[in-house]
């Protein structure tokens, strides 16, 4: 008995100093990386900062917390934030926001309140922590901007995983965005529904794809410049609003200057509606956008259906085609 019970004393003294060298360590790290953002221009505060969860747990918790980087033009304030792991998976963290937290742009500041916001982040073993996935996920978001402006969704969940296929170029993710009952602002929804047909939520939305990258995402896609998108693999793009109804897949390399080049098949009801719904979301420029509309009511003029239509668009050369038919310039990403 005398001997188990040194046993169990050594144990715990073992696991204990286990505990405090992980503390201290994280502790130690994250203040020398706000350190480091400081030295770089940033904006990094915080009124208090500890490491908690004694004995299986390295909970971060962070009072009072600023994050801003100058130079691009953002700032992140939260009254609270926390980063939670297990003692024995440090590189599991979970990120857990507060109710109510900000974020600012030159341009608009943006209060962001939910019932639940927290994600999971998984990183590689290795100095960079380069991100093997992430999710992401909400209940009863709300945006409001100082713009006189709101939006909201009911629920909202976002994953992006490191495709560690063979067959696929480094840098790849796999990317899945769904948004449940999203309610636009009024402002933007009464500019393109001016007859008041369109409910007032969106019910779905959703986004399946697999993004490449010039560079994967790691630290240093936060502290330095972020990676380039060269090439998108849409599986599911779907977006139900009433009556509207859009389904699109596509294969699409993003060359070095910026331009689309591959295809996209694309399958829409109430298309003009629909057209007139993304055109106003600004969600294409405004050239493309023009060559859509022109080179899709030729098609549903030519199918003989002006509502319903699936065209193929091909993007070659900073073209857009339809079939062997240029209809205007190609999308252009950055």
């Amino acid at each position: 008995m005398r001997g188990l019970i040194t046993l169990v004393l050594v144990v715990s003294v073992a696991w204990s100093t286990w505990w405090v060298v992980g503390t201290t360590a994280q502790k130690t790290a994250i203040e020398t990386w706000m350190e480091q953002r400081r030295d770089a221009g940033w904006v990094a505060e915080v009124e208090e900062f500890k490491v908690t969860g004694y004995p299986n747990r390295f909970d971060s918790k962070f009072t009072d917390l600023t994050l801003s980087n100058p130079q691009a033009g953002w700032i992140w304030e939260a009254p609270q934030f926390q980063l939670l792991a297990l003692s024995y998976k440090p590189n599991h963290i979970i990120a857990v926001w507060p109710g109510t937290h900000s974020y600012s742009t030159r341009n608009d500041t943006i209060t962001i309140t939910s019932s639940q916001l927290r994600g999971s982040l998984i990183f590689k073993p290795d100095t960079a922590l380069s991100l093997d996935r992430m999710q992401l996920e909400t209940s009863d978001l709300a945006l409001t901007g100082t713009a006189d402006w709101r939006a909201s969704a009911k629920e909202a969940s976002v994953a992006f995983f490191a495709h560690n296929a063979p067959d696929m170029p480094p840098n790849s993710y796999d990317f899945y965005l769904k948004a449940l009952e999203f309610s636009p602002p009024v402002t933007w929804r009464d500019s393109i529904d001016k007859e008041g047909v369109l409910p007032e939520t969106i019910p779905e939305a959703i986004f399946d794809a697999t993004l490449t990258y010039d560079n994967p995402w790691d630290r240093f896609a936060i502290e330095e410049t972020n990676p380039r998108m060269t090439a998108i693999e849409i599986r599911d793009l779907r977006f139900l609003w009433g009556a509207l109804n859009l389904n699109g897949k596509g294969s699409i390399d993003i060359s070095a200057d910026g331009y689309m080049d591959g295809t996209f098949t694309l399958q829409a009801q109430k298309w003009r509606e629909l057209l007139d719904v993304i055109i106003a979301a600004q969600l294409l420029p405004p050239d493309f956008s023009t060559a859509l509309d022109r080179g899709v009511s030729l098609v549903a003029a030519l199918a003989g259906n002006p509502d319903d239509i699936e065209i193929k668009l091909r993007f070659k050369d900073r073209l857009t085609y339809i079939g062997a038919i240029p209809i205007g310039p190609a999308p252009r990403i950055y």
